[in-house]
């Protein structure tokens, strides 16, 4: 299957209500002629797989959906992408020489395609110190073990990102290996010692052991001074390491009938220690203090204090102090020991978590600073995850709303129906307090709305839901309907005013011709440097922070400097209804942020405000086709 239906049908499998040919146009950028076209012909070939109506398409059957997703790839390959994976699956994966016309015929394409299309490869090989030979009409690849072994895993994992820790899409690749039998067998051995990894990490060694388990078969004998060399290194690994990784090979060796070499066992084991978790929380953290070394702490501590001043985010929590300082200190040993590490999740962490990665953007930026280490993005998106689970917690109490509960004491019902009420909606309402009467409101004023058993006369100027003594399932979804109307009105409220302090006539632009990231990060800041926003070295800040990660997720891009440095606030805004390309990405809406050190706490409303509003596929297809100022600033505020 081609990839463009492949898209839509992805698309359409993630949604849960219809969309329109629009809304899929812009999502898989195409136009919405042919997003028709791609579904007339996906149910042409699949019958009754998607639904058509007024309201646009629906996925009819999702278990087809997912088959076809999953099994893609499995006949000829129709991409220049699937053409590169099948000759990586024969020539490396399967460690074949091939007759190059050959090769030509089961790819279906003709010698000269296939000439071109392997000219592309062996650029591709380079980075890897990987040659590909052609002899006598034969063709191969050649280079050291490790080495092919990064390349087979990379080309796996940028195959499967999409169907994140989906062993079985892995599989296809290593259809002669029992991943299953794998993952039992490392479990197992973790369970018995007493560690764990996260399922992202299990996933990535599982590829790792199964890829080394192919080749054990193929590969030439390893010098004796290697083998004796590795030992020494194993031997000098911690103990846990060294029982669990002799668990794990003597059940593997057994199972598969083969034999690991010490420096693959070294290269399993080193990837094992950087992810390896302790199944205990007993550990304080002096205990844990007493276990890191100065410099992990020293960075820990750089890291706080500059999220700190920059973002206005503490990271003060003790349990995320130890699940960090644990994380980093297994970071330094991959980076000192160049050990990649792929995250599958890379691109949806990504694209719903924009302000928390750009936060652990900066903090790949400290650690660069600090250590001289450039981080992947992956690596990157890793420290988002340890920073979503905090900064969540923080945004779910500085969002809570506040209440106050109306309910006459009888039998003690008020303070059932408040206990009810706490343990239902703890992360959501705050209660400021509980009243037997609408007599006593004149006392209290810091409230959104208020809950009461009984009317509420006269009829005060907040909200009043009623609700019974029983608290019903209309009633919780009252409550429910009034905590998300509260919390629309507060950002309302917030960006209402700011709307037009932010966005100005002379910094919108409809549709430029700059065609490239490079062209209109230019265009912009020299823009915005021109009208006295900011200084002479923000452009060049901007591209440093883009070199770090670029700043586009999913159909917008907000680049940015790394630190609020501006001289004053404004955001620049190039709006383009057929989209660009960015780094990889597609993007229609371009939205460039000059944010004073004094304004830093905006920097979240923002980011927040694009990521729930703006970027919601119905409002940015309405937005993209705003051609000037007074209708985007019009279209914002009708979304609020």
């Amino acid at each position: 299957m081609k990839k463009k239906p492949l898209e839509v049908l992805s698309y359409l499998h993630k949604q849960t209500d219809w969309a329109t040919a629009s809304e899929i146009a812009i999502a898989v950028n195409c136009s919405a002629r042919s997003v028709k076209t791609y579904i007339a012909d996906l149910n042409a070939a699949y019958p009754e797989l998607i639904t058509a109506s007024r309201k646009g398409f629906l996925l009819a059957d999702k278990t087809q959906a997912l088959n076809l997703l999953h099994g893609t790839d499995d006949a000829i390959p129709q991409t220049q992408d699937g053409r590169k994976a099948y000759i990586v699956q024969k020539l490396l994966i399967e460690n074949q020489k091939m007759d190059f016309d050959l090769l030509a015929s089961e790819l279906c394409i003709s010698p000269l395609t296939l000439n071109n299309e392997i000219a592309k490869f062996k650029k591709d090989l380079i980075s890897y110190d990987l040659v590909f030979h052609t002899k006598n009409n034969q063709v191969w690849i050649d280079g050291n073990e490790k080495n092919k072994k990064k390349m087979i895993s990379h080309i796996i994992y940028d195959s499967t990102k999409d169907f994140c820790c989906n062993m079985d899409a892995i599989q296809r690749y290593l259809p002669n290996i029992n991943l299953r039998i794998i993952r039992q067998i490392v479990n197992d051995s973790l369970r018995h010692n007493h560690y764990y990894i996260d399922d992202f990490s299990l996933l990535n060694f599982i590829l790792h052991i199964g890829i080394t388990i192919e080749r054990c078969q193929t590969h030439e004998e390893i010098p004796e001074t290697d083998r004796e060399k590795a030992i020494r290194e194993m031997q000098a690994l911690p103990d846990h390491i060294q029982t669990i990784m002799e668990l794990i090979t003597l059940d593997l060796e057994q199972y598969f009938q083969i034999r690991f070499f010490a420096s693959e066992i070294l290269d399993l084991s080193l990837l094992l220690m950087t992810r390896l978790i302790q199944d205990s929380q007993a550990e304080d953290l002096s205990a844990l203090q007493e276990k890191l070394s100065p410099d992990i702490w020293n960075l820990l501590e750089i890291i706080q204090d500059r999220v700190r001043r920059t973002f206005y985010v503490n990271l003060n929590d003790p349990d995320f102090l130890f699940r960090f300082a644990l994380h980093l200190k297994n970071m330094m040993v991959r980076l000192e020991n160049h050990i990649p590490l792929k995250n599958p999740q890379l691109h949806s962490i990504k694209n719903s978590y924009p302000f928390i990665y750009d936060v652990s953007v900066f903090i790949a930026d400290v650690i660069r600073q600090e250590r001289g280490f450039l981080l992947s993005e992956d690596e990157i998106a890793y420290i988002t995850l340890h920073l979503g689970v905090q900064l969540e917690q923080q945004r779910i109490f500085r969002e809570r709303v506040k209440a106050i509960l109306i309910c006459p004491h009888y039998y003690s019902s008020n303070h059932k129906l408040l206990g009810k009420i706490s343990m239902l909606f703890e992360e959501s309402v705050l209660i400021r307090g509980a009243l037997s009467g609408p007599e006593d409101l004149a006392s209290f004023h810091d409230y959104d709305f208020i809950i009461s058993t009984m009317p509420v006369l006269p009829q005060p100027d907040a909200l009043v839901v009623q609700v019974s003594y029983q608290l019903n399932n209309a009633d919780i979804l009252a409550i429910s309907s009034a905590i998300e109307s509260t919390k629309k009105r507060r950002m309302k409220a917030i960006l209402e005013q700011k709307l037009k302090f932010l966005f100005y006539e002379d910094l919108f632009f409809f549709n430029p011709s700059l065609r490239t990231e490079q062209e209109i990060i230019s265009f912009m800041a020299d823009r915005l440097e021109r009208a006295g926003y900011v200084k002479a070295d923000y452009k060049q800040k901007v591209y440093e922070r883009e070199q770090i990660s670029s700043s586009a997720f999913g159909n917008i891009a907000m680049p940015h400097p790394l630190e609020m440095c501006s001289k004053k606030t404004a955001i620049a805004v190039a709006n383009y209804p057929a989209a660009i390309p960015w780094n990889g990405n597609r993007v229609n809406l371009v939205l460039m942020l000059s944010i004073t050190e004094e304004e830093r706490p905006l920097f979240r409303d923002i980011f927040d405000f694009v990521t729930e509003v703006i970027s919601d596929v119905r409002n940015l297809q309405t937005l993209v086709s705003a051609k000037t100022y007074d209708e985007f600033i019009e279209l914002l505020i009708s979304f609020l």
